[in-house]
């Protein structure tokens, strides 16, 4: 049997850099697209500093569900359950354990990644999905749109180790794909993964030939760029597709990557993140990991 994992450290710093994330908040029940969201944080967290928290959201008002009598006695079985994974894991890993009272499960791991705060948030796919994609729960949607820092998704029954063999990264210019270009390279450096940067050209867009071309030319410009921006040791593929966006680069993922990032926008004084229909579209078609990278707060806007 497994050594039980160290305990947590205080005073981790959480910071996502070139060695991965450091204070990492994994949504555990002890369901199978639990083990995935363990799996998928894992590879994702700094080896050298990263901390896993183990959370199990407790619903803040009495159950009468599952033989579960009170609020205190599902808190007792969540601290049961996360015990339990705590003591399967590695010698050596960091890890703290949090059941948090709250009114859903995505407002309690919200809530507790800014307090902790934790810059990742790692979730299953919603229990039950279908073949091998993501399946988006209404949990997860709504934590995708009120995180206050990255979230990756895990496909259902996710189980790899190790480092990532191809990193793939949404790219289209704007300060959100700016950060995910960052991390996607700091990961691909860290493993020595190959990386291809996607964009899309949407045919579907009424504009004049000439138009297009140009268009085309400098969205295969930016490519460049951002492929030209590459760490040493990080050699990037560009793949300018045709087509409507989300649709085009999850095809072209599929079967390549494993694991794809991806920007969403950021508003209002935290900087939550936003997603948008493109990032969704992408995470609902993935059958590997997609990790969504919000918006930097503007230091400029105090």
């Amino acid at each position: 049997m497994p050594e039980p994992a160290q305990a947590e450290t205080n005073g981790t710093s959480p910071v996502g850099d070139g060695s991965g994330f450091r204070r990492i908040l994994v949504a555990y029940d002890g369901s199978p697209s639990a083990e995935d969201a363990l799996a998928l944080a894992r590879r994702l967290r700094d080896p050298a500093a990263g901390a896993l928290l183990l959370t199990y959201a407790v619903p803040d008002r009495v159950l009468h569900l599952h033989g579960r009598r009170s609020v205190a006695s599902a808190e007792e079985d969540a601290r049961a359950t996360l015990a339990d994974v705590r003591a399967s894991l590695p010698a050596g890993l960091h890890v703290g354990l949090r059941t948090p009272r709250a009114s859903s499960p995505a407002r309690g791991l919200t809530e507790l990644a800014e307090h902790e705060p934790a810059d990742l948030i790692a979730i299953g796919s919603a229990k039950g999905a279908s073949g091998e994609r993501i399946g988006l729960a209404r949990t997860a949607g709504r934590l995708l749109q009120g995180a206050p820092c990255a979230v990756a998704v895990a496909p259902p029954g996710l189980r790899e180790s190790g480092s990532f063999r191809h990193v793939g990264v949404a790219y289209d210019g704007s300060a959100e794909a700016a950060k995910a270009l960052s991390i996607g390279f700091a990961i691909a450096q860290r493993d020595g993964s190959a990386v291809t940067l996607y964009t899309a050209l949407d045919n579907l867009l009424d504009r004049p030939e000439e138009a297009t071309r140009k268009l085309r030319r400098e969205l295969q410009e930016r490519l460049d760029r951002a492929a030209d921006s590459a760490p040493d040791g990080v050699n990037p593929g560009t793949v300018l597709l045709h087509g409507a966006t989300g649709e085009v680069i999850a095809e072209a993922c599929d079967g390549v990557v494993d694991l794809l990032v991806v920007g969403s926008r950021g508003y209002g004084p935290i900087q939550r993140a936003l997603l948008g229909s493109v990032s969704e579209e992408l995470i609902a078609r993935a059958r590997h990991p997609v990790l969504v990278i919000p918006r930097q707060p503007d230091p400029s806007r105090g």
